[in-house]
């Protein structure tokens, strides 16, 4: 019998979603199917591309891929992405993906690399579960 995974792609692969790309990667029992950030040359799209995981620059193309991804993490620290891909998970019927944001995927983080402390915010606004989708 196989090992269950979780499915994760990460949003935000800079400051706090690289170092947690390297994190996730280490643990067997999770698989990183996807990767987004607006820069094509950021770390996490440098792990990527080393370590042959779908890199997108636009978050929404993700959603289409919604049956292959159990959890999103975002970590961009932009108010608008949490929103639209809740939009683009609505348009595309999907209601099973969650979508992780910046306060857990810090405990994530932390707890993954065995740290005695949260990890640092870069994103201190970003609470709650967003707006939420627009019909």
């Amino acid at each position: 019998m196989a090992a269950e995974k979780v499915r994760v792609a990460v949003v935000g692969a800079g400051r706090t979603g690289a170092p947690l790309i390297e994190a996730l990667l280490a643990l067997p029992y999770v698989e990183v199917v996807g990767i987004a950030d607006k820069n094509p040359e950021c770390a996490g799209a440098r792990i990527a591309r080393e370590r042959g995981i779908f890199f997108t620059e636009y978050p929404d193309v993700l959603t289409a891929k919604g049956d292959e991804i159990d959890i999103i993490i975002e970590v961009t620290g932009d108010p608008a992405v949490k929103p639209a891909l809740k939009r683009a998970f609505a348009l595309h019927g999907n209601t099973t993906t969650i979508i992780v944001h910046d306060l857990v995927a810090r405990l994530i983080l932390s707890l993954a690399t065995g740290a005695d402390h949260l990890a640092q915010t870069y994103h201190p606004h970003d609470r709650g579960i967003g707006p939420a989708a627009q019909d």
